[in-house]
């Protein structure tokens, strides 16, 4: 049965025209909000939340921002807002979690808790009570008065349980800092359960490179798993610090493919192990199944550079290579490489290493499951807004040949037109 609730409604366009008033309902339904005027004949307008960018409440007026820069502000709501507000973040936090791939693995457990959050420069970004969701590889905070958001266990950079004041505390890859606490009797459980995640997380990585890497001793590839969660590109010089064979073998289990290796050597002759990251997924360490992302960092160029791809044995499957241009409001180039890492990781192993949203156009994207993760995710955005160009891995004489064009593109600072297919 859908929600209803009698507000007075109005629609304002960017320039703050107001092109639409009326006394009337909101109605939650599975898609979003219809918005319906008194009269059996108004059959109202439906605001989907794919279209809906942000809810924001400014005392007892509530607006919905659209990306298309339109947004409805409800009001006269009387006693009843505080239960609307949280109906509306329920209605839209059950859409997030799934347009946003928010959960990773399978639900594990779901507590109450309160969170606190906030960014590396110790903006508040929320806090309330919320319901966490533990998944098999992720944490999902769903808060009453915020939008849900997701703490991976592949970005989380610090954990830690506060046995004193029963508080968790997480630091993410990004600078976010998030804080639970309150969670009554069940914060033993959490711990436990959090704790029984992240060791399963580990040791399935673990499990996996002792086949694929049967010469080198556990305690190495620990480290390794550490670094390399589930696939995520890792800088090669960190690599060769737990081992420098270790790091010929994730070399050689990456460009074994001769006509890749040839290929990419424009790419490869110009970084040295500070600036080349590499990471491996294995599904298979015993038949040598697995896929790979390869970075370059040409920071002296201004270029980011992934392949993507696979190995089944012998059987390759190297995808295109991909360049971003690196942005940057002030600084260096060099200073950026971190974070444009980052962001490459966060995108390809959120997304299950599906390179379509990294470049293709919103139209061609406009009904696919990507949709409100290309509009909604800062780090996608970025990437995207960064694109130059993709061109084949596995064609030496085409790679060199406009790998040379991308170089020229990439010092041009503004107006730049991309050009998304190199294949002539």
């Amino acid at each position: 049965m859908s929600l209803s609730y009698n507000v007075r409604f109005r629609k304002v366009n960017l320039a703050g025209r107001v092109l639409l008033e009326k006394e009337g309902e909101i109605i939650l339904i599975d898609k979003g909000f219809r918005l319906r005027g008194k009269g059996a004949q108004d059959r109202g307008e439906i605001l989907y939340f794919s279209d809906v960018k942000e809810i924001s409440v400014n005392g007892d007026v509530i607006s919905l921002i659209t990306f298309g820069k339109d947004y409805f502000e409800l009001c006269h709501i009387g006693s009843l807002i505080g239960q609307l507000i949280k109906d509306i973040y329920s209605a839209r936090n059950a859409f997030l979690i799934d347009a946003l791939f928010l959960k990773q693995g399978k639900l594990v457990n779901e507590f109450d808790a309160y969170f606190e959050r906030s960014n590396q420069a110790d903006r508040d970004l929320g806090k309330g009570r919320a319901r966490i969701r533990l998944y098999e590889e992720s944490i999902v905070v769903i808060p009453e008065e915020y939008d849900a958001f997701s703490l991976s266990f592949n970005f989380m950079q610090m954990q830690d349980f506060d046995d004193d004041e029963y508080l968790f505390r997480v630091t993410m890859d990004n600078g976010t800092i998030v804080l639970l606490s309150q969670f009554g009797n069940t914060y033993e459980e959490f711990q436990e359960q959090f704790y029984s995640q992240m060791s399963h997380m580990y040791q399935t990585v673990i499990d996996q490179f002792e086949y694929l890497f049967i010469e080198f001793p556990k305690e190495k590839l620990v480290k390794l798993a550490h670094f390399m969660r589930h696939g995520r590109a890792v800088k090669m010089k960190d690599i060769t610090k737990i081992d420098k064979d270790l790091g010929i073998k994730v070399m050689d289990c990456v460009f074994k493919d001769e006509a890749y290796a040839k290929t990419i050597e424009p790419l490869r002759s110009r970084v040295d192990d500070d600036h080349l990251f590499v990471g491996l997924c294995v599904s298979d360490g015993k038949k040598d199944i697995y896929r790979f992302m390869v970075i370059f960092a040409l920071t002296a160029d201004n270029i980011m550079a992934c392949t993507l791809g696979s190995y089944e044995k012998d059987l390759r499957k190297v995808q295109d290579t991909y360049f971003f241009r690196i942005i940057m409001e002030q600084g260096v180039p060099e200073d950026q490489t971190t974070q444009k890492v980052l962001e490459i990781n966060q995108a390809c192993l959120l997304l299950n290493f599906v390179p379509d949203p990294l470049y293709k156009d919103k139209r061609e994207l406009k009904n696919s499951i990507y949709k409100y993760a290309i509009r909604k995710l800062s780090f996608l955005r970025i990437l995207r807004s960064s694109f130059l160009a993709r061109c084949p891995s596995i064609l030496p004489e085409l790679f060199a040949r406009n790998f040379e064009r991308v170089m020229a593109k990439a010092k041009i600072p503004q107006n730049i037109q991309k050009d998304p297919d190199m294949t002539e």
